[in-house]
């Protein structure tokens, strides 16, 4: 598909009055028809009660238990893994809309990458025949030996590089291939007489991009000499800093799952694939970069990595940990022993062994404190010291201040030292003044404080009152402006469902509880009354709350004569009183 670097407004306006979004998402989804807008099961994470919502009129999608939204475009980006050049181009295609043209100068770079993949995709045909020729009977006894069937090799198109000088170089000429571009491509190199094969003597495995089209390839040397793994260099279409081995098998199972399992080579992604996990990628043994976990966030919202048990793994795990959850990304980390790699361990332990594994994943800050400890010999003194340490160091690094609470236990109690010890060196480092718990506080009066006393029950109508507000704001988001201008905050909802899914309105976010509210209000009836009366009716519920509460306040200061501050609180509390009454009034 054609790459476009950018569109007119004015044109992507025209593909997207052109295409009905209800049309669109109800190829994916079940639909129906509430009020103005249609509800469905939502296509991005299991569910059973629907908290997908698509309104016709303002052209959006927009999930309550997920918190995915947007319009068409992104919709045919999440559910087809598409960029947002091939989502647009996909729509002006279905809707006869003809696609801008590229500059003379982008459109010469595109037909150049094109042919890199053109000859790339020739390469991978030439590998392919060689290894099931009689010259390819060593290659075939190595894959044997690894566990790689006949059936995987053809699966993931495996070749063999012959040993010969200009092997590969001799057929593209036949196919009429001019040479400099097989040499762009990095599949042949500029001898003394002439071009020569770059790839000889090694099994090759051919490296696609998402979409599938040929960009390179990786090949395992079958002889002594020579770096034993030697992949394509750096070309207008391969960059081992932005391709992911596999993902273009692999894609719509991680997008399933909703989870990726990121190992180190090829061999390893081949192994998992035999064993039953499919939703597998390979890093191609470079450094994990913001790029592949971009890529990733487009698939999945989990990534499992599942480096060697080497210290060579280990460091590579900790440095992809850290650039996945940047991106957002939750990740877990699945260790191995040392010396035990995701093939080994795969073709050892088969199906059941390598769920159980995967299963026993650990969050990878769990992993990195347990490593920082592993790396110490705690038992002593010094140990201890040098590890807390290290720790510190991690933890302050935490800017979530939950997260950095929650972990700071668990490193205290894997550390066998005290929480407040450790955490007290981590504000330290932080610069957060230390402040000492209270204990026993007593409030003006010399009592113990009273706990928080649970919700009234609502009174007659003002449930329906929250509820009916709510019900707007699901069907018309854009209200939510206006409604928190009028002072309205989530503690203005007394019922604890509503007060959740408010929060979680104004916050952009959603969870379990926050989406199934929000598919039980959108499973009624259109409501009735308009937005104008629900939002008056609801205001005026809350001016009574507001009174009844300081009715409350003046009953308990009204026998209380102590003090020229007591007084004070009296007449600034009848005053609002009186403020609410006579504005209610008008």
């Amino acid at each position: 598909m054609t790459e476009i670097a950018r569109f007119s407004e004015q044109w992507l306006e025209r593909v997207r009055a052109a295409v009905d979004i209800v049309e669109v998402v109800g190829r994916r989804v079940e639909l129906r028809q509430t009020g103005k807008n249609y509800v469905g099961l939502c296509p991005f994470h299991s569910e059973k009660t629907p908290s997908l919502t698509v309104n016709p009129e303002k052209q959006f999608f927009h999930c309550f238990g997920c918190g995915k939204g947007g319009n068409v475009f992104n919709f045919i980006m999440e559910t087809e893994n598409l960029s947002f050049p091939e989502a647009v181009v996909k729509l002006a295609q279905e809707k006869g809309i003809p696609v801008p043209s590229l500059s003379p100068h982008d459109q010469r770079k595109e037909q150049e990458r094109e042919q890199l993949r053109q000859v790339n995709q020739l390469a991978a045909r030439y590998y392919y025949r060689n290894l099931r020729s009689p010259a390819g009977a060593k290659a075939r006894a190595y894959l044997e030996g690894r566990g790689i069937s006949k059936e995987l090799a053809r699966h993931f198109y495996l070749g063999y590089a012959l040993e010969e000088w200009d092997g590969l170089a001799s057929f593209l000429q036949t196919q009429g291939v001019d040479l400099a571009v097989a040499q762009a491509a990095g599949l042949v190199t500029a001898g003394q007489r002439g071009f020569i094969d770059r790839f000889r003597g090694r099994v090759m495995f051919p490296i696609c991009d998402h979409l599938g089209r040929f960009v390179g390839f990786g090949g395992r040397s079958l002889v002594s000499s020579g770096p034993k793994y030697l992949n394509t260099g750096q070309t207008a279409v391969f960059n081992k800093g932005q391709i992911l081995y596999g993902l273009n098998w692999s894609k719509e199972e991680i997008q399933a799952q909703d989870q990726v399992v990121i190992v180190e080579g090829y061999t390893d992604l081949i192994a998992l694939f035999a064993a039953g996990q499919r939703n597998v990628v390979a890093s191609l043994g470079t450094a994990f970069t913001p790029a592949h976990a971009r890529l990733l966030k487009r698939f999945c919202s989990q990534a499992i990595i599942a480096f060697d048990g080497d210290a060579a793994g280990e460091r590579a795990a900790w440095r992809g940990m850290e650039v996945l959850h940047a991106s957002g990304l939750k990740v877990r980390v699945a260790s191995l022993p040392g010396g035990e790699d995701p093939d080994s361990f795969a073709r050892a332990r088969g199906m059941e062994g390598v769920r159980a594994w995967l299963h026993s994943a650990r969050p990878f800050r769990e992993y990195q404190i347990d490593r920082i400890i592993s790396q110490h010999d705690v038992e002593t003194r010094e140990g201890k010291l040098a590890a807390s340490t290290e720790l510190v160091t991690l933890l302050s690094q935490l800017t979530n201040a939950v997260e950095r609470d929650e972990y700071t236990r668990y490193a205290a109690e894997r550390l066998g030292v005290r929480e407040e010890a450790l955490a007290a060196e981590v504000h330290q480092r932080l610069g957060i003044p230390r402040v000492p718990r209270a204990q026993n506080r007593r409030n003006l009066k010399g009592s113990p404080p009273k706990r928080a006393a649970a919700v009234s029950a609502l009174e007659a109508g003002e449930e329906l009152r929250e509820r009916e507000v709510l019900r707007h704001l699901l069907q018309e988001p854009g209200l939510l402006r206006e409604i928190t201008e009028q002072g309205i905050a989530a503690d203005s909802f007394q019922h604890p469902d509503y007060r959740h899914l408010f929060l979680s309105l104004s916050a952009g976010l959603s969870d379990e509880r926050a989406a199934s509210t929000a598919s039980r209000l959108l499973s009624l009836e259109e409501p009735v009354a308009s937005w104008e009366d629900c939002l008056g009716s609801f205001l005026a519920v809350l001016k009574r709350r507001r009174l009844r509460k300081i009715e409350e306040k003046l009953a308990l200061l009204e026998n209380d004569r102590e003090g020229f501050d007591v007084r004070m609180e009296l007449y600034q509390l009848l005053k609002e009183y009186y403020d609410i009454c006579s504005h209610h009034s008008s």
